[in-house]
C-alpha cells in the first residue's frame, strides 16, 4: 500500500508492505532531499561508501544527488515514510545547515513519523496540510540537533574515494582507467569491487550521477542544452537519448513543465 501528501513544499509518502525474505530495493539518486522514515521493520541504508541501519522509530535525510540503495533486513512486515523536498521548504535558519556538504549524515529519532504516515491516509488532506508541513519542519530540526551526536555509519574507504573522484569530475569525462590511478588498482578490480559493494557498475553510476546533475540544472532554469554541456556531453542526442531513458520524459519537457 502507497498513499501520498503534499504539504507546503513536502511531498510526503507513506509506504506498508511485507517481505518474505531480505531484499534489496532502491538504486537510485534525486535531485532534491529524501527523508527516510522506518515506522517498522530494520533497513539498511547504502549511501556513497557508508551504510547506516535504521530501525523502527528511526529516520535520515539523504542529501540531493547522493547515490543510495535500501536493503530490508528481515522478512515480515515493513512501513516506513519518506519525503521529498528543496531547500526552499527548509525554514531560513536552517538552510546554511542543509548546504553543507562536510556534515556528518545521522540517523535520529523519528518521532512524528507515525503521524505523518496517518495524515497521509486521511481523506481531508488539504485540512492536515499545514499539520504535515509542521511535522517535517520538526524533523528538520530533529536531524539538526542529531549531529551533534557521534555518527553510525561505517565507511568504507575504497567507495569513499572512488565516490569523492567522479563528485569532483562529474562535470568532466571519467573512465575506468581514472578510478584506477585514484585508488591504486587494476581497472578489473575496481570494476568488480565498486558492482559488489554498490550492485551498480561504476558506468552506469557516473551516468545517472551525471543526468542527477543535469536533472537539477533544468529545474533550476538552465537550458537543456547548457546543462547537457555542463555534466560533459557534447552531442546532445545522446544526452537527449539517455535523459528520455531515465526520467521517461523529454529535457525539454522537464523545462516547460518547471516554468508552468
Amino acid at each position: 500500500m502507497t498513499e501520498r501528501f503534499l504539504a507546503g513544499g513536502f511531498l510526503i509518502e507513506y509506504i506498508e508492505s511485507r517481505n518474505n525474505a531480505p531484499v534489496l530495493w532502491e538504486k537510485h539518486c534525486h535531485t532534491q532531499y529524501e527523508m527516510i522514515s522506518v515506522l517498522e521493520g530494520d533497513i539498511t541504508l547504502m549511501l556513497e561508501g557508508c551504510s547506516y541501519r535504521i530501525r523502527s522509530g528511526q529516520a535520515v535525510i539523504v542529501p540531493p544527488l547522493f547515490y543510495h540503495a535500501v536493503t530490508a533486513n528481515q522478512k515480515g512486515l515493513y512501513r516506513r515514510v519518506t519525503a521529498l523536498f528543496h531547500l526552499a521548504a527548509v525554514p531560513e535558519v536552517l538552510q546554511e545547515h542543509f548546504q553543507n556538504k562536510n556534515a556528518v549524515l545521522t540517523v535520529f529519532r523519528g518521532e512524528q513519523s507515525e503521524e505523518l504516515g496517518t495524515l497521509c491516509r486521511e481523506r481531508d488532506k488539504l485540512f492536515y496540510m499545514p499539520l504535515g508541513e509542521s511535522l517535517m519542519i520538526r524533523h528538520l530540526y530533529g536531524d539538526v540537533q542529531a549531529k551533534q551526536n557521534e555518527t553510525v555509519a561505517e565507511t568504507d574507504e575504497f567507495l569513499r574515494q572512488v565516490i569523492s573522484y567522479i563528485d569532483a569530475h562529474l562535470c568532466e569525462r571519467i573512465t575506468l582507467e581514472d578510478l584506477a590511478v585514484c585508488v591504486s588498482r587494476s581497472k578489473s578490480s575496481v570494476s568488480h569491487l565498486f558492482e559488489e559493494k554498490m550492485n551498480i557498475t561504476p558506468k552506469q553510476y557516473i551516468l545517472q550521477k551525471k543526468l542527477a546533475l543535469a536533472h537539477k540544472l533544468i529545474e533550476e532554469g538552465t537550458s537543456p542544452t547548457a546543462a547537457a554541456m555542463q555534466v560533459g556531453y557534447e552531442n546532445y542526442s545522446n544526452f537527449y537519448r539517455v535523459y528520455r531513458k531515465l526520467f521517461h520524459a523529454s529535457p525539454s519537457g522537464r523545462a516547460a513543465e518547471k516554468s508552468k
